[in-house]
């Protein structure tokens, strides 16, 4: 799986439009908040490796967020079913 969160900054957006603290993500990850932290001061490069994208995509998802890569890397609200 090819994942559309390809930056640090992407990351950091996302989890506040899905309305996360950090400590609110990694809780959801089972992951350390520092962890949280220091995918997101990657900026402009990928936060972490493709299993973590995955769980971390799938959490914002459930939250109704959604990542893109195209035509540039940004964030979304889930188009509602």
């Amino acid at each position: 799986m090819i994942s559309n969160l390809v930056t640090g900054r992407q990351l950091r957006a996302a989890r506040v439009l899905a309305g996360l603290t950090q400590q609110g993500l990694a809780n959801e990850l089972k992951v350390n908040e520092r962890a949280v932290r220091f995918w997101e001061r990657k900026h402009d490069r990928p936060p972490t490796s493709s299993p973590n994208l995955r769980r971390i995509e799938e959490a914002l998802q459930r939250r109704g967020v959604v990542c893109f890569t195209t035509p540039t890397p940004g964030i979304r609200l889930a188009e509602k079913r």
